[in-house]
This record gives C-alpha cells, sequence and structure tokens, in this order.
C-alpha cells in the first residue's frame, strides 16, 4: 500500500561519503548547467550520479506542466524505454502511479510493492512486464511567494523525483534521506538552469540599465569596421569610466550605486545623436562608437559634452551625489583597423586620463606611459606603506541574527597615502597581489588584528571573535600554517577567536593541496569560512571534505532580497545544504531591515553589512562594542520565536 513516511530522523543518518558523492556528481551537473548543457542533458546526469551512488535503484525526474498539469519525463535513463512512454505526460492526481500522487499532494508517496498496490491501478501489468516493483517518489519543490502581506508563501511544485526498485521492498532510512537529498539538490539544478536559460536570453543587454553589453557592442564594432573602407568615414571609440564609483558602493550602499549607475546611463543616452552606439562595458564603465565621427575636433567636442553631463550632480532620495567621470578615445583608421585594436587603445588612452587626475578625457597617442608610470609609481609607494605606517585597519561588525549582538568582526586593511589619501583596496590589492607585496602587508593584517582581539577581549567581552581575509598567496605559502601559529603565539590569542575567510575560487584552486592546507589549519584550533560562497557552485562537491566550519553567502545574493524570488530560492538552498553538512552561514551586504529580518526568519545564524555598521577604525569600533547596537531588533512578525 502507498504510505507518507515521516520526516527522516537526521541528514547524519546518510553516510558522509555517500554524501559526498551526491554533492561531487551535483558540482558536475552544476557545471554543465553553466556550460550551456541542454536541461535534458543535465537532468540525464543527474539520475545517472543517484544510480551511480545506489546502483540497484533506478532514477526517473518528472518536470510538471503548470499549465496542463500533466508530468512529461525530464530524464530516466536507465527505465525501459516503453515503460518510459507509459509515464511521459500522466495527468497530475488523475493518472496512476506515484509520482501523480506525489506532485498532486506535495509529499513523499511509497509504493512497496507496486503488484498490489492500488495506487498503480492500470499500470500493474506493465510495470510487471518492465521488471518495475517499488516506487518511491518525491516532489521537486520550491517557494512560491506571496503577493500580498496577508498571504502566505507556499511551496510550488516543480516535477518529482523517484527512485524504482526491481523486487517489493520498503526504502531504508538510508535511501530515505538520500531521497530528500535528491528533491532538494534537483530543485537547485532546476532554478539554476533557468536562471542561466534568463541570462542566456538577456546576454546582449545589461539588467541593470537596459544598454547593450560588452558582448553586443563588440559585434557592432567588429561589423562596422568590417562594412566600412578609411576612405569613407571614421569610427569613434569612446571609453567612460565613472571616478571612485567603487567608494561611492563602499560609503552609501549598493543602492545607491545601482540609482547612479541608472542616472549616469540615462544621461549619455541623451547625449548620444543619430546612429552613434551606447553599451555598458563594465561595472562602472561605459562606451560609445560613433558611426561617423569627422575628426579630431569634432571628437574633442564630444567627449567634452559627455564629461559635462556625467558631472552634473544626481539628486537620490534628496541627497545630492556628485561624481566625475575620465574618458579615453581613439579613432578609425589612425588608431587602429580592427576593433581589437580600437578598443585597447581606447583603454590606454582612458587609464592616462585617469593617472592625470580623472576628470578629464584623453585622446590615445603612440607614445602613452602616463599611466605605466603612475602604476610603477603606485607599486613604490605601496612598497612603503607598512614600514611608514600608512596602512590602518578597519572593523566591521558580524552579530548573531536572532539577538543582534555583536559576536565578531572581520579586519579590513585601508591604506592613507602620503599625497592621494585614502586609496580604494580594490586599487591596491591587485597591485600588491601582482608585485607579491600581498605577503607582507597580510602577515601585517593577520598580526595587528589578532592583537587588537585580544585587547578587546580583555577589555571586556572574551567571546568576541575576528575574521581575516587570506589571499591566494599567503594561502599558498608553504609555511603559511607555521605563521599563523606564530602570530597567535604572539598575540597572546587563543585559536578559536581566530576566523580564517578564503574565497570559493582560492578553495577550488589545486583541490588536493587545499585540503592540506586546511587539515594544518583546523589542527591549530582555530575556524575557517568560504567567503563569497554561492557565485561558482564549483565547491558545493567538496563541502563535505573540506574541514570548514562557515559559509558567507555572497553579498550579490543578498542585495535584493527579499523581493528577488530567484535569489530567494538560492539562498534557501544554500542554507538548506549548509545546515545537513552542519555548517554555520554568514550573510553578506545586509543593508535593510527587511533583508536581515528575512534572512533571520530562514535560519541564516549570522549576519554583516551596513545595516549593522559600516566599516570602522578601531576607536570606533571600541565605542560600538561597549554601546552596542542599539534598535537593530528584528521585527515583531519576522522573527522566529
Amino acid at each position: 500500500m502507498p504510505s507518507n513516511p515521516s520526516e527522516p530522523q537526521s541528514s547524519n543518518d546518510l553516510p558522509k561519503s555517500l554524501t559526498s558523492e551526491i554533492l561531487l556528481g551535483q558540482n558536475l551537473v552544476l557545471k554543465l548547467i553553466a556550460g550551456g548543457t541542454h536541461l535534458s542533458g543535465v537532468l540525464e546526469e543527474f539520475c545517472r550520479n543517484l544510480e551511480s551512488a545506489l546502483p540497484d535503484i533506478r532514477c526517473c525526474i518528472m518536470l510538471l506542466d503548470q499549465h496542463q498539469q500533466i508530468l512529461k519525463i525530464g530524464a530516466a535513463p536507465s527505465l525501459p524505454p516503453a515503460f518510459r512512454n507509459l509515464l511521459d505526460g500522466i495527468s497530475v492526481g488523475l493518472a496512476p502511479g506515484c509520482c501523480s500522487a506525489a506532485a498532486q499532494r506535495n509529499e513523499v508517496v511509497l509504493s512497496e510493492n507496486i503488484a498490489d498496490d492500488p495506487l498503480w491501478e492500470g499500470l500493474h501489468s506493465a510495470a510487471q512486464e518492465h521488471g518495475v516493483q517499488a516506487c518511491w517518489s518525491a516532489p521537486i519543490r520550491s517557494v512560491q511567494w506571496a503577493d500580498k502581506p496577508d498571504e502566505e508563501d507556499k511551496l510550488r511544485v516543480l516535477g518529482t523525483v523517484a527512485f524504482y526498485h526491481d523486487s517489493p521492498r520498503r526504502p531504508t532510512t538510508e535511501e530515505l534521506e538520500l531521497l530528500d537529498l535528491a528533491s532538494s539538490l534537483a530543485a537547485l539544478s532546476l532554478i539554476t538552469a533557468r536562471t542561466h536559460r534568463k541570462v542566456d536570453e538577456q546576454h546582449l543587454y545589461d539588467p541593470l540599465t537596459g544598454l547593450p553589453n560588452r558582448k553586443l557592442f563588440a559585434q557592432q564594432l567588429e561589423q562596422a569596421v568590417a562594412e566600412l573602407t578609411p576612405r569613407e568615414h571614421k569610427i569613434g571609440v569612446l571609453l567612460l569610466d565613472v571616478d571612485h564609483f567603487k567608494e561611492v558602493n563602499e560609503t552609501f550602499g549598493y543602492a545607491v550605486g545601482d540609482f547612479l549607475l541608472r542616472s549616469v546611463a540615462k544621461r549619455l543616452t541623451g547625449a548620444r545623436s543619430g546612429d552613434d552606439l551606447l553599451a555598458r562595458f563594465g561595472d562602472d564603465e561605459f562606451v560609445f562608437m560613433i558611426r561617423d565621427a569627422s575628426g579630431g575636433t569634432d571628437f574633442r567636442q564630444i567627449a567634452g559634452s559627455i564629461l559635462q553631463a556625467v558631472s552634473e550632480p544626481y539628486d537620490f532620495s534628496g541627497q545630492q551625489l556628485s561624481v566625475t567621470g575620465s574618458l579615453g578615445a581613439s579613432l578609425y583608421p589612425w588608431d587602429g583597423e580592427d576593433a581589437q585594436t580600437l578598443m585597447r587603445n581606447a583603454e590606454n588612452a582612458l587609464r592616462s586620463a585617469k593617472a592625470l587626475g580623472r576628470n578629464r578625457y584623453r585622446l590615445y597617442a603612440p607614445t602613452m606611459g602616463a599611466f605605466a608610470f603612475e602604476k610603477l609609481q603606485l607599486k613604490m609607494a605601496l612598497s612603503y606603506a607598512v614600514e611608514n605606517q600608512e596602512l590602518e585597519l578597519f572593523y566591521q561588525p558580524k552579530v548573531i541574527s536572532e539577538s543582534r549582538e555583536i559576536f565578531g568582526v572581520e579586519a579590513l586593511v585601508r591604506w592613507n597615502h602620503p599625497s592621494q589619501g585614502r586609496i580604494s583596496p580594490g586599487r591596491f590589492i591587485p597591485l600588491a597581489e601582482e608585485t607579491g607585496l600581498i605577503l607582507p602587508i597580510g602577515a601585517w593584517v593577520l598580526q595587528n588584528a589578532c592583537e587588537q582581539v585580544k585587547a578587546w577581549r580583555a577589555a571586556g567581552h572574551p567571546q568576541l571573535t575576528i575574521s581575516v581575509n587570506i589571499s591566494a598567496h599567503q594561502f599558498r605559502e608553504k609555511n603559511f600554517s607555521e605563521t599563523v601559529a606564530s602570530v597567535l603565539e604572539r598575540a597572546g590569542l587563543q585559536p578559536e577567536a581566530l576566523e580564517l575567510e578564503i574565497t570559493e575560487t582560492v578553495a577550488m584552486t589545486e583541490v588536493e593541496k587545499t585540503m592540506e592546507r586546511l587539515r594544518e589549519l583546523e589542527g591549530l584550533g582555530l575556524r575557517i569560512s568560504i567567503d563569497d560562497f554561492g557565485t561558482g557552485y564549483s565547491s558545493l562537491s567538496y563541502l563535505q571534505r573540506f574541514p570548514i566550519h562557515a559559509l558567507k553567502i555572497d553579498q550579490s545574493f543578498v542585495m535584493k532580497l527579499p523581493a528577488h524570488k530567484e535569489d530567494k530560492a538560492i539562498v534557501k538552498s544554500i542554507l538548506a545544504l549548509a545546515n545537513h553538512l552542519d555548517l554555520d552561514v554568514v550573510a553578506e551586504g545586509v543593508e535593510t531591515a527587511e533583508q536581515a529580518d528575512f534572512l533571520t526568519q530562514e535560519g541564516c545564524q549570522f549576519l554583516q553589512g551596513f545595516y549593522f555598521a559600516r566599516p570602522m577604525p578601531s576607536d570606533k569600533c571600541t565605542q560600538l562594542l561597549e554601546q552596542g547596537l542599539g534598535d537593530r531588533r528584528p521585527q515583531q512578525e519576522t522573527a522566529k520565536g
């Protein structure tokens, strides 16, 4: 008889080796999605992965057609074709079989013996003929978010995952655990595949501004150059960078940054004329193609009018924002007779404009070397930054989601240049990595961060922890573990007070060496977290093997919560996987009460972002630790009880 099993006892019932094998296969599935593999091929690989984990089952994925309320075969590589055809297109709740019932009831349905199960009435003989004698089916679900405040969120069925067996029997606890995990991972695969499909559909336009993106611009420029001869027309390329845009994001938050980019795009659209093409070229870069540029004089006028348009103040909710732009230009055919050369020389001209102080334009010249000189100067200055005490640590608190109490801080390095003022980490950290200076800078950050948290602990915050970002160069250093141990000893700090953060990219480079290094660090007694998690999914299959303690959800998934449905689904999936693997989760980039309360309600243990506090010097952080966060409690209606 069909039955509805109780909840599995615990995810710990499933052997770690089996979980690891499933996650390893899931990693391959997600790579197939990212690589553009058709959904049917992705789901077939998903099924084969499950069948390799439990060789005596045959897996079937069915997808729900919401409009027709029928289930279509998504993948069933090991089911007999004739039997598979009988299942394809069955009506939800009206057709025989476990999958129809599971989709209708939105719950797990088991048939221990198909031969005498009324649920299979009409397919008894066909199942027997094809050697199918037991079926265990679970719905694949995502959340359908309520449109109105007085409505509740609902679990929406996307399809079903079923395990077929060639002998009558009830599933073991481990098999039920695997069915539950398969359902969650199938949901993640479907959501990710749909996200990639939408991205592919919009891959020629920037979603924030609606402008053509880099790819479409490159296609149009190549076509324009190919269709013209130097004697017919001239083509101009103008590359604009919004000056200090990263600092706007850091100071005011991403909502203001997005508003600024949309506003700049609108002004540039107004400055465009005729058949000129405007595109968003990068995070804070825009590019024009002037299809009929008549010469240098007109070109300078166009560049000047663009910079003037950008520099007019912007009004954001009554607050005046002022930015400038830097612009580099190249002209066909003098500065290049192909699209790639034109773009490269426009970039060279832009670098020169920025090196000369920004808020200006430069036309390309073959002798340009200002940018290279400025970069060399900055490298030389950076080499003295530690010695001259130009580096400073800022600290951003991390809070417990339920109580909103500060439990730790993240250390962030800043550079106060003697003549240029504060230089953005986005500008000097790449230089430090390029020159190898990241090693002494990283050692300085680690030592000073440990000494500071030691002082805070001694001053009345005995449980406070500190997290430090570790670069790839540091992590790969042969004696890095010994360096960390030495720092802890010199600072007199207990290892459990220190957490090291590495990115997914670092973790997934030379995985076996990563594993060895992580075990060394774990042996010291400190904590390890994976930073910027969720951007690539590449580390999912190794989470079970890595001796890590926490995941930090990348802020790109947090910034649009709780309104963005796909980000909601991704965050909930990450939380579910982390819970299954007994890992803590920190959400970065929390900027609003709504984001904080949603994440709290969904079980995210720890939060970090501008909503609670911006990065601040040690003295300001000391005051905050003494005073607390004030009115940052969860809202009553959304907080967990």
